[in-house]
């Protein structure tokens, strides 16, 4: 036992230098996958160590013959491949619940040597026989030198007593193999648990998730590959709500997939134009930044009105704002939709200056005017920077509809088209005879709503 107590400190030493890395594992991460591995070696070493020891004593003080030397030896190698091989599995397990515990928020690099699962099962499954063989022929080796040495006294008791010892130690060495096969599986499927866990999250859209990469072999490259494909859905998250902001989920979404055509298709649409009125005058008395604050709240309010009757805003152009009622989403009653939404854009620019009036700013008007017909609906740029974009007369027509409404005092016009399109015969619309319209050679009915 003296020899074993001696190698005690060095064994307690190892364990904490290993326990004090993994406390430290934000500095020791290029080292995680050796801690197990180093665990195993400590052990085997110390045990050999302690193994030698004794055997040299019983050499030079107890005169013993070799080859219980050699006993000795083998039975502490034994000894130290079964401590070892729990050292490891209970220091990856270790491992396992830190990075589990800490939210998985410890980026552990990706291994460089991977050492495949089926190279590590071989390794333990060999060791578990080189442990049991081992212990088996040592205690063979025992019963046998046993009955050599009292063959005057063999009777049948004797040899069920030999039977029995080496039944009961090839019992307890199995029992231990399974500790150690059931450890490595629970460790596998702590990992795999894991992993599951967190492709379960990244399905939901929890793209801050990360999967703790604790070892070196298979699971360990699936589970970098695995943080690799969050970044990057992490990233395409990021760009596509980024996106989404500067063009309308409708567009964006068929950008993405690549249903918007180069050639653009023909659509019959109602497009919608909408004007502030006095803005040139209200920027110069205003500073810029109470300008874009003020932008910001018309535009969202009028926003809102359109995509609540589904149409879209194709873009502002400086306090104007251009949209689409029936593509690129197909809406039957998008004349409808148009005249539905011009009117809830008047009830919310009523609710905005009653806020201004309370404020003590003046009010502000707009005007809206639209047009149903056909325009070619697509990308439009060039090679470098393209918009989705309505391209036709009649969006030309709209917006000279809207700029009639300064010339009737009007806030909201439509065209002839329009009228005859409508599906709902509910709103009350006044005509304004035939106009001349800016560009054109026909004068155009016009109705105020």
């Amino acid at each position: 036992m003296g020899p074993v107590i001696l190698i005690l400190p060095l064994r307690g030493y190892l364990y904490h230098k290993t326990h004090k890395q993994l406390k430290n594992l934000d500095s020791h991460k290029k080292h995680v996958y050796s801690l197990p591995w180093r665990e195993f070696t400590a052990e085997l070493i110390c045990w050999l160590m302690a193994g030698g020891l004794i055997a040299t004593l019983y050499l030079a003080y107890f005169s013993a013959p070799g080859l219980s030397a050699i006993k000795i030896v083998l039975g502490c190698l034994s000894f130290g491949l079964f401590g070892g091989m729990l050292s490891y599995l209970a220091t990856e397990k270790r491992i396992i619940n830190l990075l589990k515990t800490s939210g998985f928020k410890e980026a552990v690099p990706t291994p460089k040597r991977i050492l495949s699962l089926s190279t590590k099962m071989l390794f333990f499954m060999v060791t578990v026989m080189l442990f049991m063989v081992l212990a088996i022929l040592l205690m063979v080796y025992m019963d046998i030198d046993f009955l050599l040495a009292n063959m005057d006294q063999m009777g049948p008791d004797i040899f069920w007593g030999v039977f029995k010892d080496i039944l009961f130690a090839f019992t307890v060495l199995l029992f231990l193999s399974l500790i150690i096969l059931a450890r490595f599986s629970q460790n596998l499927k702590s990992i795999l648990d894991i992993q599951v866990g967190a492709m379960e999250r990244i399905s939901q859209g929890e793209y801050d998730t990360h999967v703790p990469v604790v070892s070196n072999e298979e699971f360990g490259l699936r589970a970098a590959r695995t943080n690799e494909m969050i970044k990057g859905l992490r990233e395409r998250d990021i760009c596509q709500v980024s996106f989404g902001k500067y063009v309308t989920p409708e567009v964006s979404e068929k950008i993405l997939k690549g249903e918007i055509s180069p050639e653009g298709e023909l659509n019959e649409v109602t497009i919608l134009f909408c004007d502030l009125r006095g803005y040139t005058p209200f920027v110069e008395r205003k500073d810029p930044k109470d300008v874009v604050r003020f932008l910001n709240a018309y535009f969202s309010e009028m926003e809102r009105a359109i995509r609540q009757y589904n149409g879209i805003v194709l873009q502002y152009i400086g306090d104007e704002i251009e949209a689409v009622f029936g593509a690129p989403v197909l809406e039957p009653k998008h004349p409808d939709m148009a005249v539905m939404a011009a009117l809830d854009m008047r009830r919310r620019l009523e609710g905005l200056n009653r806020e201004r009036k309370e404020m003590g700013d003046e009010p502000i008007r707009h005007g809206i005017g639209i047009h149903t017909g056909t325009v070619l609906a697509g990308s439009v740029g060039s090679p470098e920077r393209l918009v989705y974009a309505m391209v036709g007369d009649a969006v030309n027509l709209a917006s000279r509809i809207q700029n009639l409404n300064k010339q009737f005092g009007t806030d909201i016009l439509i065209s002839h088209d329009t009228r005859k399109s409508l599906k709902i015969q509910e709103f009350d619309l006044v005509s304004l005879g035939e106009t001349p319209i800016k560009g054109k050679t026909e004068k155009i009915e016009i109705y105020s709503v």
